[in-house]
């Protein structure tokens, strides 16, 4: 199949004024409020239970390494899964196996048995869940939102992801973590089953219910076959490619310092767990007006400045806490990163939903989720080499300079690209 080249529909805009988002959309909002709010407070409290199990900067890298890994494994087989599965029943079931294993985990650390390696293995059998749930998300939302309001219910949804992740969810789950250890995890169980509810209550119309009458033989070839129809098909598509290839190292790089955060904090700023929270939930600010804000910013700039711009803030600011560790510079190189950050994925998954066809979203976002977040797991355990051997600032000095490499290489073609595939017009 050839990929869909055509720019966004130009009467999109002229229906965003009037029309409101639906009632599914506002439960779907809503159960990402109360999942989201829990991961803020895990968010905090995992970091700092690693850090209170081993002072080694790999093994502690290593717990963020297995977060990623399974977007590195799981992502292409997982996008066709989600195009032949209804995807509602993906995500209620997703947060069902979540809310158990972190079930398991408060218990274990109740129970006193919890070690750094058990940590490991119940961050990456988490993730796991994570990668099903995150894809059949993007996939499920232009069922229940008109292609229209893309923008606005992505900005809605990452808007709220970070108020009640980042704002509210880190400074708790770091203040809990000190109280009770277990808490932050216990909590997080009990808002994940709450989410599957409400996902669960959400009643789609048929025409909204995706055909997979088609997927009926040789199921082991067809998998294949899928897999590499979602290559090819991003493979063709100039502009989703490049920015599948410029995210995954953004997100590279950006995991040299993020894997290590923790440690980072508490060494070289010389805050402890609740100054570690705080600090987390300072660049919610920046997250906020950034997902409010994210499409007003392509109507006024245009969507290819604003896409290019928002990687240029990515590279220059991985500078500021090496050049400078103070506890400043790092809320202010958080907070507009989280701008940046939260411009970039409203624009960007937009554009995804717009471009790839429904009936293949799931397996050409998959390969785009494994080129653009896999290479996480590779930056984590890179970063926690790079502080054992160099030092914790070297993290972001090295993040920073390979990334203005990377812009220096992709940011003219980005630039054109935009302008033809993502422009609003």
């Amino acid at each position: 199949m050839t990929p869909d080249q055509r720019p966004h529909d130009e009467h999109a805009d002229t229906h965003v004024p009037a029309a409101a988002l639906p009632g599914n959309f506002r439960r779907h909002f809503a159960a990402s409020v109360c999942s989201n709010l829990g991961d803020g407070m895990v968010a905090a409290a995992a970091p700092l239970l690693a850090l209170s199990l081993t002072d080694d900067p790999r093994l502690i890298a290593a717990v963020s390494a297995a977060a990623m890994f399974p977007w590195l494994v799981l992502s292409l087989p997982a996008g066709v899964f989600i195009d032949r599965h209804e995807r509602r029943n993906i995500l209620s079931t997703s947060n069902g196996v979540r809310a158990a294993l972190f079930g398991i985990l408060a218990l274990s650390i109740v129970l006193d048995l919890i070690t750094i390696w058990l940590l490991i293995v119940i961050v990456l059998l988490l993730a796991v869940g994570e990668v099903f749930f995150d894809m059949a998300a993007q996939a499920f939302l232009p069922s229940i939102v008109d292609e229209s309001l893309l923008e606005r219910a992505n900005g809605r949804l990452y808007a709220a992801e970070v108020a009640a992740n980042s704002f509210v969810g880190l400074p708790v789950g770091a203040w809990l973590f000190v109280v009770a250890a277990a808490a932050p995890f216990g909590l997080q169980a009990t808002a994940l089953l709450v989410a599957a509810a409400l996902i669960t209550s959400i009643r789609l119309p048929q025409r909204a219910i995706p055909n997979l009458g088609h997927h009926d033989a040789s199921p082991q070839r067809r998998l294949t076959t899928e897999i590499r129809e979602g290559l090819r098909w991003l493979r063709a598509h100039p502009f989703l490619r490049l920015l599948a290839l410029m995210l995954g190292a953004a997100n590279m790089c950006h995991m040299f310092a993020q894997s290590i955060f923790a440690k980072f904090v508490r060494d070289e700023l010389g805050l402890g767990p609740r100054g570690f929270g705080l600090l987390l939930s300072a660049s919610a600010v920046g997250s906020i007006v950034g997902g409010l804000v994210g499409s007003r910013i392509a109507r006024k700039f245009g969507a290819a400045p604003a896409i290019v711009g928002a990687y240029v803030m990515f590279a220059a600011l991985e500078f500021l806490p090496g050049v400078v560790p103070q506890v400043w510079a790092v809320v202010i190189a958080g907070v507009l990163m989280s701008v940046s950050g939260t411009v970039w994925n409203v624009l960007t998954v937009s554009a995804r939903q717009r471009l790839i066809p429904s009936e293949l979203f799931g397996r050409v976002n998959s390969v785009y989720r494994f080129i653009g977040t896999g290479t996480s797991a590779f930056g984590a355990i890179i970063g926690g080499q790079i502080a054992f051997h160099f030092g914790l600032r070297a993290t972001y000095l090295l993040s920073g300079a390979t990334l203005s490499i990377v812009l220096a290489l992709g940011a003219p073609q980005l630039l054109v690209l935009s302008k033809r595939y993502a422009s609003n017009n």
